[in-house]
C-alpha cells in the first residue's frame, strides 16, 4: 500500500530528501576507567583511503604498511583486513596480495614458524573518510586494518554453495567493545557494551558470491621459508570482540521531523493500526496511523520541492515512561536524548490508504539487530572453524552482558500500546569541516562505522581527481555499509543498573564513531 494524499509512496528505498539547516549531530558519552591501558589485543589499525582506486597498486600500500608492535607479531593476533569493491581482486585466496600481505606484516615473528597463523577478510561497501573533506566527499575506496585476539574471534562457516538454500541468511560482521577495566576482585560486574554490526558488500558481480567474508589459515612453507596460505573458509557471520578501559562514542543521523510525537493506540507484531489525536499524551483517542503522512508529507515534499518523490520514512520508537519533551530542546536535541534512552529506529516499509480494517495501517522493519544473542551462542571460536568436526565443537561462551532490553522485543511488538512514535525523513548530511574529528590520544584507536549516503556521489567524483589519492591514516578502522548497520549501546536505568539497548540504522549518510582506548 502506499499514501494515498498526493500520491507520494512511502515504501520505497531509502532516498535523500533535501539539504538540512544543520547536520543532525548526535551528542556523545562515554563509559569506562580513567586508567591508561592498551586495547585487549587490538592496539594497531591502520586504514588506506583513495579517490582514485584504479591507480593504486599492491606495491604502493605494501610498501607503507608500518612494523606492527612486536607483541602482535606472533600467532594468537589475528589481522582483520576490510577491502572494497576496487580492491576485491587483491584479496582472492588465489592471488599474490594475501600471501605479500601476510609476509609483510609477520616477517619479523620468530614463532610463525612453529605454530599457523590466522586472518579474517571481507568485502565492505566504503571506508567513512574522516579527513577534512576538501571535495565534498565523506565516504572512500581502501583497505582498513586492525588486530583482534585469536579468542576473541567467532565466526560461523558458510554452507557449500551446492547445498545453499535461497533463504539462506546474509552475511554479517559484529564489532563489539567491551568497557572498563576486569574487576580483579572476583564480584560479577557488569561492563558496558559498545556494538556495532555491518551488513556487507554485494558481490555477487565481483566473484560470484552474495558477499565475500572468510577465514584464513597460514603456515610457513619450509621450502621457500615464507607464510603460505594452507586453508580458507567462507563464513556467514563473523564477531569481533575486544575489551578496552574507555570508550568514547557519538553518533549522527541526517533526519528530520514531519510529524508530532504521539501515543500508540494499537498496534500487532511490526503493524501499526492507530496513535492518539492528541499530542499531549493524556487523550488516547485515536485515529489511522498514517493519518499525518499522508497530509504532512506530501506538503513537505511540496514545501521544499523535491522532484523524486519517492521519500523514506522512519518511526522513532519510545518507551511508555520515556521522558517528556522539553520545549526549549531542539528537534536534534529530543531525537538524540531518545536514542541515548533506548529509543529505536524503524524504517516505514509500506502503509497508507485503505479501508475497513485495513484503514491506515503502516508496516515497520522490525529487524534491530543481524545476530540475536541465541545466534552468537552457536558460533565457533576462529581456530575451531578449521577443524575437520567443527559442526561438533562448543562455542565461545558469551560476553558477560547484561540483560538486553531488545531480545525481549524479538518476541513481541515493534510499538507497544502506550510507546511513543513520532515520523523522521532522512536529509543529505551537512559536510562541515568542523565536524572533524579531533586527534585521540595515545594507545587509541579511531574506530569508524555508517551507511553510505549515495552510492554513485564517490563514483562521479573520481572524474574530477587530476591526481593520485591515497592516504595512510594510523589508529584508524571503519567500514560503511550500503544497506544497513545496527548499534548496540549501554542504556543507564533510573536505578542505576546499566542495560544494553540497539537500533538498526539505515538512514543514509548516518555514522557511529567510537574512540577505543
Amino acid at each position: 500500500m502506499s499514501i494515498i494524499s498526493g500520491r507520494v509512496p512511502i515504501s520505497m528505498p531509502p532516498r535523500l530528501a533535501v539539504k538540512p539547516a544543520s547536520r543532525l549531530l548526535l551528542s556523545q558519552s562515554c563509559f569506562g576507567s580513567q586508567r591508561k591501558t592498551v586495547l585487549d589485543g587490538s592496539s594497531f589499525a591502520y586504514t588506506w583511503l583513495t579517490k582514485t582506486p584504479e591507480q593504486i597498486t599492491p606495491d604502493d600500500v605494501l610498501s607503507s604498511i608500518p612494523p606492527i608492535p612486536a607483541s602482535l607479531a606472533e600467532p594468537g593476533n589475528v589481522p582483520v583486513l576490510f577491502v572494497t569493491p576496487s580492491f576485491a581482486p587483491w584479496i582472492d585466496p588465489s592471488g599474490e596480495f594475501l600471501e605479500q600481505w601476510m609476509n609483510r606484516l609477520f616477517h619479523n615473528s620468530p614463532d610463525s614458524r612453529s605454530a599457523p597463523l590466522h586472518a579474517i577478510a571481507a568485502i565492505i561497501d566504503r571506508i567513512p573518510d574522516s579527513r577534512v573533506p576538501g571535495n565534498g566527499i565523506l565516504e572512500s575506496e581502501g583497505l582498513s586494518l586492525m588486530f583482534v585476539k585469536e579468542e576473541n574471534i567467532q565466526g560461523k562457516a558458510a554452507p557449500p554453495r551446492r547445498i545453499r538454500s535461497t533463504g539462506s541468511e546474509e552475511s554479517a560482521l559484529i564489532f563489539s567493545v567491551q568497557a572498563g577495566a576486569p574487576n580483579r576482585s572476583g564480584d560479577a560486574v557488569h561492563r558496558p557494551i559498545y556494538e556495532v554490526g555491518l551488513r556487507l558488500a554485494n558481490t555477487i558481480f565481483i566473484n560470484g558470491n552474495e558477499n565475500t567474508l572468510f577465514g584464513m589459515r597460514w603456515a610457513l612453507d619450509s621450502v621457500s621459508n615464507k607464510l603460505s596460505l594452507d586453508q580458507s573458509i567462507d563464513l556467514t557471520n563473523c564477531v569481533l570482540n575486544t575489551s578496552a578501559n574507555f570508550v568514547h562514542d557519538k553518533f549522527e543521523l541526517p533526519l528530520h521531523p514531519v510529524s508530532q510525537r504521539r501515543k500508540v493506540v494499537s498496534s500487532m507484531g511490526n503493524i501499526l493500526r492507530q496513535v492518539s489525536k492528541s499530542t499531549d499524551g493524556n487523550s488516547k483517542a485515536p485515529m489511522p496511523a498514517s493519518s499525518e503522512l499522508e497530509k504532512e508529507l506530501p506538503r513537505y515534499i511540496a514545501e521544499h520541492n523535491i522532484e523524486d518523490r519517492r521519500v523514506s520514512v522512519w518511526a522513532l520508537v519510545e518507551r511508555p515512561d520515556a521522558d517528556a519533551l522539553n520545549e526549549t530542546d531542539s528537534a536534534q536535541d529530543r531525537l538524540d536524548k531518545a536514542i541515548r534512552a533506548g529509543g529505536k529506529l524503524h524504517r516505514v516499509m509500506s502503509g497508507g490508504g485503505g479501508w475497513g480494517k485495513k484503514q491506515g495501517l503502516l508496516s515497520l522493519d522490525p529487524e534491530i539487530r543481524f545476530l540475536t544473542t541465541a545466534d552468537q551462542g552457536n558460533l565457533l571460536v576462529l581456530n575451531n572453524l578449521f577443524d575437520p568436526n567443527a559442526d561438533t565443537l562448543p562455542g565461545l561462551p558469551p560476553l558477560d552482558k547484561g540483560l538486553i532490553i531488545d531480545d525481549l522485543s524479538l518476541l513481541s511488538q515493534v510499538a507497544r500500546e502506550d510507546d511513543y512514535i513520532q515520523f523522521f525523513v532522512s536529509v543529505e548530511p551537512k559536510l562541515d569541516q568542523n565536524d572533524a574529528l579531533p586527534k585521540v590520544q595515545e594507545g587509541a584507536i579511531s574506530c569508524h562505522f555508517g551507511v553510505l549516503s549515495d552510492p554513485e556521489i564517490l563514483e562521479e567524483s573520481v572524474d574530477n581527481m587530476a591526481q593520485i589519492d591515497l592516504a595512510a591514516l594510523p589508529n584508524y578502522f571503519g567500514a560503511l555499509s550500503e544497506k544497513a548497520i545496527t548499534y548496540l549501546q549501554p542504556v543507564i536505568e533510573a536505578e542505576g543498573e546499566i542495560l544494553e539497548s540497539g537500533t538498526k540504522l539505515d538512514v543514509p549518510g548516518s555514522r557511529v564513531d567510537l574512540i577505543v582506548a
